[in-house]
């Protein structure tokens, strides 16, 4: 297990500060040097007096304040978490480009699977037993046609998602509303257990933060910020689901929610959705033909597909090599969040393998 970066331990000294709340944090993240430890002269701009004189001790490894950081990585190394920061070429892009993303996350398992093609499904922890099977069957689905689910892990149509994409050979994210040390709520605990075998774990929240019900909201748009889309399953009017699907449509994410009995408080969320925009869902095709209007399963497909001229065009600068999303980026002069959708269709129809990390044609 490796040691926390000089810079690591600087943004968690930072965050462990009295009255350095996120906003301010984010603020001297944003102006300075990638990677770099400030100066104390840098930091004068930004920091009271007394802020200050905690942040000068801890730079000279002295203080409560080094101490504290010392004994978060202790904590860390001794419950197999790993801490990424906006820096790390890891850090998943989509969620970089959101407006408030993470300083830092914590997370335990494949951090691959982070910058993957997710979708997230969300939805009620008391949900219906026909909620529960769609969630289920839907995620799938979701997974044989090549996408991660992404969720909250919690009782409900979140674990029911887990256990669908986990059940289909798929990989699933489970983005936590505490710290990694412990899993919430606990009848959980073995499905969180296989999510890690091949999946991850991640939440901002330091080790052994407890399930404080204002976490949760903020972790929310960690859940929608990574996915490419959010599917409601059920949801009721005040719900914290609908805080997801929200926050999605700030993101400028793909919203679907599936409708239900008129009679059922769990599909007034969901309806009221559908009325303001978001995609009804009748089954999986309703989400995959939003990511890709001409789908076809890689099984299927014939030589004699014939791609739209943009993604014909963007298949041609695809190296049978391999390259990054940035180098695709700055050949092709597109941005990077308007190939993403891109590379999903050329994907599922086989033409190309993107790992999230590498891109390149296989046909």
């Amino acid at each position: 297990m490796n040691h926390l970066s000089d810079y690591n331990r600087f943004l968690l000294a930072l965050s462990l500060i009295p009255r350095v709340g996120r906003k301010k944090l984010e603020i001297i993240v944003s102006v300075l040097q990638p990677s770099v430890v400030p100066s104390s002269h840098f930091l004068e701009s930004y920091l009271t007096r007394n802020q200050l004189m905690l942040i000068n001790s801890f730079l000279k490894g002295a203080g409560e304040l080094h101490a504290k950081v010392l004994a978060i990585e202790r904590q860390l190394k001794m419950q197999h978490i790993l801490m990424l920061n906006q820096q790390d070429a890891a850090y998943p892009y989509l969620l970089t480009q959101i407006s408030d993303p993470p300083v830092f996350l914590f997370y335990k398992g494949d951090v691959g699977v982070l910058s993957s093609k997710q979708i997230a499904i969300v939805g009620s922890r008391n949900a219906s037993s026909s909620g529960l099977r769609h969630s289920y069957s839907i995620a799938g689905q979701l997974v044989q046609a090549g996408f991660v689910i992404t969720s909250g892990l919690a009782q409900g149509i979140d674990g029911a998602a887990h256990s669908g994409a986990l059940d289909a050979g798929g990989l699933s994210i489970a983005v936590m509303g505490t710290g990694l040390g412990s899993v919430y709520p606990r009848s959980n605990q073995t499905l969180a257990n296989r999510i890690l075998d091949s999946g991850c774990w991640v939440s901002e929240y330091l080790p052994g933060s407890a399930p404080v019900a204002a976490n949760f909201p903020r972790r929310n748009r960690i859940i929608s910020g990574l996915s490419l889309g959010v599917l409601v399953v059920e949801a009721r009017l005040k719900s914290g689901t609908l805080i997801t699907a929200r926050t999605a449509l700030e993101q400028n994410r793909e919203v679907f929610a599936i409708p239900g009995p008129i009679d059922y408080p769990g599909s007034v969320g969901c309806h009221n959705l559908i009325s303001e925009g978001a995609k009804l869902v009748q089954s999986v095709d309703d989400i995959i033909s939003e990511f890709n209007s001409t789908f076809v399963f890689a099984q299927t497909k014939t030589e004699n597909v014939t791609l739209e001229p943009a993604l014909q065009g963007l298949l041609e600068l695809i190296d049978f090599g391999s390259m990054t999303l940035v180098e695709l980026s700055n050949i092709s002069g597109l941005y990077e969040l308007d190939l993403l959708s891109m590379l999903v269709d050329l994907e599922l129809q086989g033409f190309i393998d993107n790992d999230g990390v590498s891109i390149r044609r296989i046909m």
